[in-house]
C-alpha cells in the first residue's frame, strides 16, 4: 500500500506543477492534503481511510492540468470526475491496482459537484459516507486561506469572468450564509480561517481595494455578514461546549 500511495502522490506532485488555474494549483493541494491529515488525526482514522483521503486529496484537481486554460464556467462541474477518471487511468497504467486507489477515485468522483450525492449513495455505504464530506470541507476551508484569496483577487483584477464569478459566490455563500462546514470536525477550523480573514479583509490596504473594485456599499454589507456568520459559529460552539 506504501508503495502505491506514494507512487501515485509523486505523479500527482508532477502534474499540478502544470495546473493552468492558479487558484487551483499544487499549494492549493499541499493545504488539502494538510487539512484531510489533520481531521484524521483528530478523528482517529484508521491507516486505510487516512491514506485513502490522503491520496484523494492529492489528486482531486489534477483535471486543472488538463486544459490550456481553465474554465470558471464549465470546469467546476467536471473536474471532480475528469480528476477521478485520471486517477484510475494511472493507476491503470503503472499497475498501482488495489483498495487504497479504489477508494480514492470514488471519494474524488462523490465529491464532484451535481453528481456527487447520488455516487455517495451508490458507492458508500452510510457509515463511511463521512470520508466524502472531509474531503469537501478540506477543500472549502482553503478558499479562506489569504494566501489563496490573494490569487484570486488577482485574477479578479485581471477578468471580467472572474469578477462577476467572485462577487456572485461571495454573495452566495456570504449572504446567504452557506459558509458552512459538513463535519464538526472542520467547523473549529472554519472559526479560526473566518477570523484571519476578517483581520485581513479589514487592512486598509484590502478594505480599499475592496471598496475601489466592488463598491462601498458592498464591501461594508459582506464585512458586516461574514462577522455576523462568526458570532454565529462561536454561539454554536459555545451551546456544544
Amino acid at each position: 500500500m506504501k508503495d502505491t500511495l506514494s507512487s501515485l502522490i509523486k505523479i500527482a506532485k508532477q502534474k499540478m506543477k502544470h495546473s493552468s488555474d492558479s487558484i487551483h494549483d499544487l499549494e492549493h493541494v499541499k493545504n488539502v492534503v494538510n487539512h484531510v491529515k489533520t481531521f484524521s488525526n483528530d478523528l482517529h482514522l484508521n491507516s486505510k481511510q487516512k491514506n485513502a483521503l490522503v491520496l484523494a486529496a492529492w489528486w482531486h484537481d489534477v483535471s486543472r492540468t488538463v486544459p490550456n486554460k481553465t474554465s470558471f464556467i464549465w470546469m467546476p462541474f467536471l473536474d471532480d470526475i475528469i480528476s477521478a477518471l485520471m486517477l484510475w487511468f494511472f493507476t491503470l497504467k503503472y499497475k498501482l491496482f488495489g483498495e487504497l486507489a479504489g477508494t480514492s477515485i470514488k471519494l474524488i468522483l462523490c465529491k464532484s459537484l451535481g453528481t456527487g450525492a447520488f455516487f455517495t449513495k451508490i458507492l458508500f455505504k452510510k457509515k463511511n459516507r463521512f470520508l466524502v464530506d472531509l474531503l469537501k470541507d478540506a477543500d472549502t476551508l482553503d478558499v479562506l486561506g489569504i494566501e489563496r484569496m490573494k490569487k484570486t483577487l488577482d485574477l479578479v483584477e485581471e477578468s471580467k469572468i472572474y469578477y462577476f464569478g467572485y462577487k456572485t459566490a461571495t454573495w452566495w455563500f456570504i449572504s446567504k450564509n452557506k459558509l458552512k462546514m459538513k463535519t464538526k470536525v472542520a467547523q473549529k477550523y472554519l472559526e479560526k480561517l473566518i477570523k484571519q480573514f476578517i483581520a485581513w479583509v479589514s487592512s486598509k490596504e484590502v478594505k480599499d481595494f475592496f471598496e475601489k473594485t466592488f463598491g462601498l456599499k458592498w464591501a461594508d454589507k459582506m464585512l458586516s455578514n461574514i462577522n455576523r456568520i462568526l458570532d454565529t459559529l462561536i454561539l454554536t460552539g459555545l451551546k456544544t461546549t
